[in-house]
């Protein structure tokens, strides 16, 4: 369905708003509003509106992935939507021009989490690109280098690598490691072809048996995933409610993934470390040392002991955080939002912010705020179901059940925020006229007339298509 221009006979008095992010929270809100008579304008960095489901789940989870940007799709195809890409907001269109020259009823923010938490060691940045990488181009790497004329990130996994962070994300990117080594090295010394989807579903050690060979023997030097915390800390199972009892059985579920990844995958897991320094000779990055610590509860107490890790090839993965917006205000990686509402930003009448840009972690489920009721929502009572890490379909309705779970919360927010919206003066024909002009200006740049014929035109081709592989 396409977005038509309307003639002044059908431009009723009504609001014209914002949407900043197409993904998850902001299809969503823009269905949600778009449904309701007001017209919505939602912006989007990228060519597509998918965010993460894009460029950092794995592809692997082809299901998922299309399923829900298929999702994604039917709520953003609307007549009173009106798609722009490949605009940012604060790069393209400085964020205080949107709000006061723009005349929007209101701007939702639904930007997700793009900005990697940064690493600060003093001298490290001076190798980023070459021994350092960050998660999102890590992920976005792999996700697209099979693309014909991909530009994006160059990258080159070397042996013994050191990941640093925690959680699924973590386990993702240990995980892509390993396995490119390993298809590296079977392809180059014994001519064996084996493809991603069938090694992330089988798992390393099995297709080294499976051929009677070993790491060793193919000159492989495990990836080293190295976490601050014990393995019974690592967020990969959430607690159905705080009693004690399925606090600890979260905790031993999370022990046990940890334990299957590592056999199946055949990397190295290295508990209660943290990250003190880097090694540099001769201006050449050489590894990082690290300090053993000691826990006690939450609390991490540094010991004297500390040791190195020599690798050239370090992915840092210690979370991601919404973009900062200039003549937006912060408080540390967070939106500073007004203390009365948990949607309102601080500092404007109408702009207000959904998902992500309000927590400013690049999972929800880690905020503190929504936490109890997004994991209400998508943990059930038998947290051992989640030990199978070879039933790709248990681990999506997973990811399912916490998309929905996003949803459900934006729906509530929607619902408030609608409610301070029809507070201010509606806006006139003229206004939503010139403002649908400003809109189709931006859009004609791109060469952009329907949404679902830019979908088409610009949605990548998928390895699994390549390789003629049904969807895993």
């Amino acid at each position: 369905m396409s977005y038509k221009d309307i003639n002044d006979a059908s431009l009723n008095k009504t609001h014209y708003i914002a949407v900043i992010g197409g993904s998850i929270a902001g299809s969503e809100a823009a269905s949600l509003l778009a449904k309701k008579g007001y017209r919505v304008a939602v912006f989007d960095q990228n060519p597509l509106p998918y965010g993460k489901l894009e460029d950092g789940l794995p592809m692997w989870h082809a299901s998922l992935r299309d399923r829900q940007e298929a999702g994604i799709d039917d709520k953003l195809d609307h007549p009173n939507i009106r798609y722009i890409p490949l605009v940012q907001i604060g790069r393209d269109i400085p964020f205080d021009n949107l709000v006061k020259d723009w005349g929007f009823s209101a701007i939702i923010l639904a930007n997700g989490a793009w900005d990697d938490r940064r690493l600060s060691l003093e001298r490290i940045h001076e190798f980023e690109g070459k021994n350092l990488i960050y998660q999102n181009p890590f992920l976005y790497w792999f996700n697209h280098k099979h693309e014909p004329g991909y530009k994006g990130p160059k990258v080159e996994i070397k042996n013994n690598a050191i990941v640093l962070g925690g959680g699924l994300a973590s386990i993702d990117v240990v995980k892509i490691i390993m396995m490119e080594l390993v298809i590296k090295a079977l392809k180059e010394q014994h001519q064996i072809d084996i493809d991603i989807f069938t090694l992330e579903k089988k798992g390393v050690r099995s297709i080294l048996e499976e051929h009677q060979l070993s790491l060793e023997s193919l000159g492989i030097v495990p990836a080293n995933l190295v976490y601050r915390r014990a393995a019974e800390d690592m967020p990969l199972a959430q607690a159905k409610d705080n009693t004690p009892e399925r606090i600890e059985k979260a905790r031993q579920t999370s022990k046990k993934l940890i334990e299957k990844y590592v056999d199946k995958f055949m990397f190295t897991f290295i508990p209660k470390a943290v990250l003190i320094d880097e090694i540099i000779e001769d201006d050449s990055f050489e590894g990082l040392v690290f300090r053993k610590v000691e826990l006690e509860g939450r609390k991490m107490i540094p010991t004297e002991e500390t040791f190195e890790i020599r690798s050239k090839f370090v992915v840092s993965s210690i979370g991601s955080v919404p973009k900062k917006i200039e003549h937006l205000f912060y408080e540390g990686e967070q939106l500073k939002m007004r203390p009365e509402t948990e949607y309102h930003v601080h500092g404007y009448d109408n702009v207000f912010a959904i998902g992500n840009a309000i927590t400013g972690k690049g999972n929800i489920m880690s905020s503190k705020k929504h936490g109890k009721e997004m994991t209400a929502k998508i943990i059930d009572a038998h947290l051992e179901e989640m030990v199978n890490i070879d039933d790709h379909d248990a681990l999506e309705e997973k990811l399912d059940a916490h998309n929905g779970a996003i949803r459900a919360l934006v729906d509530k927010q929607v619902d408030e925020i609608e409610k301070e919206i029809l507070t201010h003066e509606l806006m006139s024909p003229e206004e939503i006229k010139e403002l649908l002009k400003k809109t189709a200006s931006l859009n004609k740049e791109h060469e952009f007339s329907d949404y679902r014929r830019w979908i088409k035109e610009h949605k990548p081709v998928r390895l699994e298509e390549q390789l003629k592989l049904k969807k895993h």
